[in-house]
């Protein structure tokens, strides 16, 4: 820069000189042109130099504050460990001034651990043309100790070792901490009492716990690295057959890439036939780049379970062919017992309707009441069968709810009057005429409570009530509220639960005293269940008591018909009687002779002039069919020799068969008989004790077609 200014000075002498010598005036002019362009030249470059020269300090400056304020610390050392220059990240971890650091030696600070290990690597240092490194620790004041990772490499002449330091004493610490950690985690595995294998992703083992070779047996040696599919050991199903490869857990995971759940199988050594069952979950861990890394599969044994499990199957069978002989030991007491009483109620009704005198009339309706009596106390308890196997379903259909009350009220009116008690019915505007119900368990119902409360009520009244709670949301729902009240003798508070109890009433005495199964209750409770409703009870004792109920139901939207009756359609007994089904010929097929005689004498009392054939099995059944021109059969169900489900099939299998109507008739009621005589070919169904207006609808239904 000086020698740029001088030059300067020299050019302007030159230019003063010039003009005072005795050059001609051009070659003057040119000259200080010459002069003055030189001039500016270097007034120039001596800008050009001012600038590089300042931006040489902001290098400099920027180098310094780099080198000073880097993250780690360097250290420039000799052989012997001697610090030449620092940078003040150095002198911080360090702890001390850069000024009293420089000369002295870095080894001072090197914890004695660690120096052998810092003696070795500095001399490697200076001895080897290759970067070095080490850890050791850094003993500072007040016993404080930090670690470092230290890196160096030479310098360009090779006598002065470039040392960077950095601190990981926070890594240190949670490297310490993971390994800690991971101790904790395997000594957690190793204790649990559930198998861990860490299977890569080629299905390989890569850990697994003491449980898992517990369970396994194999030592954790011979788990390594197995594959799944080990010859030592064999997967099986839960029905023993063995397990195919693809449907292995760990490969299940690969295949589907989702976690397994709660998998049973089982693990059946080659050296012996004992099997050990497990329960297995499992769920994969993926990589970066969503691709399956390892696979975790957990199990416990459930051996135990296992048998127990194959033990209450056997038991639930077992059960169930209990429930099954129970089942039929109830179909054939019901038609052991409904057969006799089938001809006791037939011939008492038809005896009934003969010219008896008073005393003759009263004892028929003893006999008779007896006989329903009966059929009501079996119904019960077949009721109650069905209900308990959960096969009793309800038939929804149009039902004509004021109908259906003075139906059920007709059936107690006699009985209320006879004992001076007023049955009073309350049915609120707001009722609608038709709902969708089951109208056979809806009466069901109300005659056990109706019957009840009569039952257990000496004077004063039985009243039911009947209200409509409109359901704002729904115009076509309506939520009936049934109620049956009675002053009669109430129950004890310690009673009301156990009376809703199976076969249990409210007292011993109450069963000598009134009679009745203990089922009623019970029943009504199950069939309200069935409708979504349970029966509610407010009752005092020697005051009387309330038992209501609530269903939701739909509204029906009845349509009437009106159509006129034919010309050869009169009224008998008020069931419309065809004259054209005069004279025909029917074949009843009965075992037992006292309903056969019923059936006869109630055949031709509904069908004037019809010729009746019988038979008292199937065999004489499929004969008379051969030799006869018939309009419609009467089939009992258990008959010797060959029953009515085989006559009926080998009927229809004849070559000459007209297809006439096949009508069931039985003593049974289980749930699921009307199906099965169905689905044997019959067309229709008649149900023991006969009762001759259910008799008349099937016979009119299928002789008219």
């Amino acid at each position: 820069m000086e020698n740029i200014e001088d030059d300067v000075e020299g050019f302007q002498q030159k230019k003063h000189s010039i003009a005072d010598s005795k050059l001609s005036e051009v070659e003057t002019l040119q000259l200080i042109h010459e002069l003055e362009v030189h001039q500016i030249e270097l007034e120039l470059q001596k800008e050009e130099l001012i600038l590089a020269k300042e931006e040489a300090e902001m290098a400099t400056q920027k180098y310094t504050e780099l080198y000073d304020f880097a993250p780690s610390g360097y250290f420039t050392l000799t052989n012997s460990g001697k610090i030449t220059q620092l940078n003040l990240t150095g002198s911080q971890l360090l702890q001390k001034d850069r000024s009293k650091l420089i000369n002295s030696q870095f080894g001072f600070f090197i914890s004695d651990d660690t120096k052998p290990i810092f003696h070795e690597f500095l001399s490697n240092v200076f001895h080897t043309n290759r970067k070095e490194c080490c850890e050791v620790k850094l003993f500072l004041e007040n016993n404080f100790t930090i670690n470092v990772y230290l890196t160096a490499v030479l310098s360009e002449n090779r006598d002065e070792a470039l040392i960077t330091a950095v601190d990981i004493t926070q890594l240190k610490l949670t490297e310490c901490a993971l390994r800690e950690s991971e101790k904790r985690y395997r000594e957690l595995l190793n204790n649990l009492d559930v198998g861990i294998i860490l299977h890569d992703k080629d299905t390989s083992i890569i850990f697994s716990n003491s449980k898992a070779s517990q369970l396994i047996g194999l030592d954790k040696n011979q788990m390594n690295e197995k594959q799944i599919f080990n010859p030592e050991w064999e997967f099986i199903k839960e029905d023993n057959k063995p397990l195919a490869q693809e449907n292995y857990p760990v490969n299940e995971i690969l295949n589907t890439k989702k976690p397994v759940k709660n998998f049973i199988i089982g693990i059946k050594k080659s050296e012996n036939d004992s099997i050990k069952w497990l329960l297995i979950n499992g769920f994969p861990v993926f990589n970066n780049s969503g691709e399956i890394a390892e696979i975790v599969i957990s199990f416990i044994e459930i051996t135990v379970l296992k048998k127990l499990e194959i033990e209450l199957i056997k038991s639930k069978d077992q059960a169930e062919a209990a429930n099954r002989a129970k089942s039929s030991f109830l179909t054939n007491m019901s038609h052991e017992i409904r057969t006799p009483l089938n001809g006791i109620i037939g011939f008492t009704d038809l005896l009934m309707k003969t010219n008896l005198d008073k005393n003759q009339t009263e004892y028929m309706n003893t006999v008779h009441e007896s006989a329903t009596i009966l059929i009501e106390i079996i119904n019960n308890i077949l009721d109650f069968s069905k209900i308990e196997s959960g096969k009793l379903e309800l038939n929804i259909e149009e039902v004509n709810i004021f109908e259906l009350i003075h139906h059920v009220i007709d059936i107690f009116k006699y009985h209320a009057d006879l004992n001076n008690i007023d049955l009073i019915v309350n049915i609120d505007k707001k009722v609608p005429n038709y709902v969708l119900t089951d109208s056979i368990r809806l009466k069901q119902i109300l005659v056990n409570l109706i019957g009840n409360a009569l039952k257990f009520t000496k004077d004063g009244y039985v009243k039911l009530n009947i209200s409509n709670t409109v359901n704002p949301e729904n115009e076509n729902q309506c939520h009936l509220n049934f109620s049956v009240k009675d002053t009669g003798i109430g129950i004890k508070d310690e009673n009301q639960e156990k009376i809703f109890q199976s076969f249990i009433q409210e007292d011993s005495s109450i069963t000598r005293k009134f009679g009745g199964t203990g089922l009623g209750l019970a029943i009504t409770n199950q069939l309200l269940a069935l409708m979504n409703s349970e029966l509610e009870l407010n009752s005092h004792y020697g005051e009387g008591s309330e038992f209501f109920f609530t269903v939701e139901l739909e509204k029906s939207n009845h349509e009437y018909d009106s159509k006129d009756l034919d010309d050869n359609v009169e009224v008998v007994e008020g069931i419309p009687f065809d004259k054209n089904l005069l004279n025909k010929k029917i074949l009843v097929v009965e075992d037992n002779k006292i309903n056969m005689l019923l059936v006869k004498t109630l055949l031709k009392s509904i069908l004037p002039g019809s010729t009746v054939l019988e038979a008292s099995d199937g065999k004489k059944a499929i004969k008379l069919y051969k030799k006869e021109k018939l309009d419609l059969i009467l089939m009992d169900i258990q008959m010797p020799h060959k029953n009515g489900y085989e006559t009926t099939a080998e009927i229809k299998q004849l070559k000459q068969y007209n297809n006439i109507p096949i009508i069931a008739l039985t003593a049974g009621i289980m749930l699921g008989e009307k199906e099965k005589c169905l689905e044997s070919g019959m067309d229709d169904y008649v149900s023991k004790p006969i009762i001759r207006s259910n008799l008349e609808k099937v016979l009119f239904k299928w002789l008219k077609k």
